[in-house]
């Protein structure tokens, strides 16, 4: 969900921002194949990007917990939208940092699950490319 203004200066504000297919496809099984060996849980959904540091109101919250968002974050519109324009390949990742519904967020100290979630995911993230690549080369 396109919810910042970086995208606006390449494409019409209509313009959907979404990942590629084949390589979130891969990503997802990949996330599900370790999924036990690394220990997280996994959530697949729409993720609204914002473009603001906390600035989401509990409003905003509701509204996007109402439409089924999963989660917030800042960037993957503008990459998607840009990557798409490049002939690239994006998709996104999010560890988890706190849970804006609830209000169950960590903001004065480390967050030491934030960053073991960075570790997991970079782990996911390189076997999802080694598994696209080795996809690629079998494919005729």
């Amino acid at each position: 969900m396109k919810n910042e203004g970086t995208s606006r200066f390449y494409v019409p504000d209509v313009f959907p921002a979404v990942p590629d297919i084949e390589f979130t496809s891969t990503l997802i099984a990949t996330a599900r194949r370790l999924q036990s060996e690394l220990d997280f849980g996994l959530h697949v959904g729409i993720c609204a990007s914002d473009d603001s540091f906390y600035g989401e109101t509990p409003e905003w919250i509701e509204k996007l917990s109402r439409l089924g968002v999963i989660n917030v974050e800042m960037e993957s519109s503008a990459i998607f939208t840009v990557a798409y324009l490049r002939r690239c390949k994006a998709a996104s990742i999010c560890a988890v940092s706190g849970n804006l519904v609830t209000g169950e967020v960590i903001y004065e100290t480390e967050n030491k699950r934030l960053v073991e979630g960075w570790e997991k995911e970079i782990k996911v993230v390189l076997e999802a490319i080694y598994a696209y690549e080795r996809q690629r080369q079998t494919q005729p």
